[in-house]
């Protein structure tokens, strides 16, 4: 017995070592980038569709056998469109560059103090608004449907297009990769998880819908709670104070992983 396992650990090559290893990290990448997102549900529901196909096979099941073949015929073309949003995030991520990374440790200090005090003020004074940072994803798309202004995001300006008075006041605004204010008033899309909870409003579904399909963070300030909270990867932070909402956008700027952002944890998070 002892033979035969040091046969086989002499019989391995360093190549094999290396393809090993390559694998078992592309598979744990892809483990973490589904982590909390609508694709697991998916994969157990195409999990159930092959499961059937082998009941089939093994009953002799005529009809569901071939619905199965002609429906895993087309398994590219479906897997392409269930998961474009997700495929989209992928490639997003396998940027090596992050967000504002060519903005000093000075300059993107003051952008996040100039961002959360206009958010602390809006939240005061129960005004809703929805900021978005631009990450890796390009949002030229939001952003050219919007108004544009291409300024330097100062609290004043902010409050300024969020005022309800305003006609900006609408929709979100938009800080491009640069640190620039780049648009107002610009329509996100909706989340299309039906596991959102039912009460959750528009500027939440939207800052979901926007980070299920791109890498961008959503900050938003609830007009009927006054509580802010942080979007990212389909997942929205609720509830956070001024030092965990400064802490995790740091560290996300930083290209930090937003798990470790989490060791002083939000008091509610709740998964797209």
């Amino acid at each position: 017995m002892l033979d035969n396992v040091l046969e086989v650990l002499l019989s391995v090559r360093l190549r094999d070592v290396v393809d090993i290893a390559l694998l078992t990290a592309i598979i744990y990448w892809l483990l973490q980038l589904i982590k909390g997102t609508r694709t697991i549900p998916i994969l157990l529901g195409l999990t159930v569709l092959l499961g059937a196909y082998a009941l089939s096979e093994f009953l002799g099941l005529a009809a569901i056998r071939w619905l199965m073949e002609n429906l895993f015929s087309s398994a590219v073309i479906i897997l392409v469109v269930l998961f474009q949003a997700d495929i989209r995030n992928a490639l997003a991520r396998l940027g090596i560059s992050t967000m504002f990374r060519e903005l000093s440790g000075s300059a993107r200090t003051n952008l996040i103090e100039e961002v959360l005090e206009a958010a602390f003020t809006l939240s005061g004074k129960r005004i809703g608004a929805s900021i978005v940072l631009e990450n890796e994803t390009g949002l030229r798309n939001y952003i050219d449907r919007g108004k544009r202004i291409m300024a330097e995001p100062t609290v004043d300006l902010l409050l300024s297009i969020f005022h309800t008075s305003s006609p900006l006041h609408d929709g979100a605004v938009i800080i491009d990769k640069e640190g620039n204010l780049a648009a107002a008033r610009c329509i996100l899309p909706l989340s299309g998880n039906t596991r959102t909870s039912s009460f959750m409003g528009t500027r939440h579904r939207s800052a979901l819908g926007l980070t299920e399909e791109t890498d961008a963070l959503v900050l938003v300030v609830s007009e009927e709670r006054g509580n802010i909270s942080l979007a990212h990867r389909g997942t929205l932070y609720r509830d956070l104070d001024v030092a965990e909402l400064r802490r995790t956008i740091t560290q996300i700027l930083q290209g930090q992983e937003l798990e470790d952002a989490n060791s002083h944890t939000p008091t509610e998070v709740e998964t797209a």
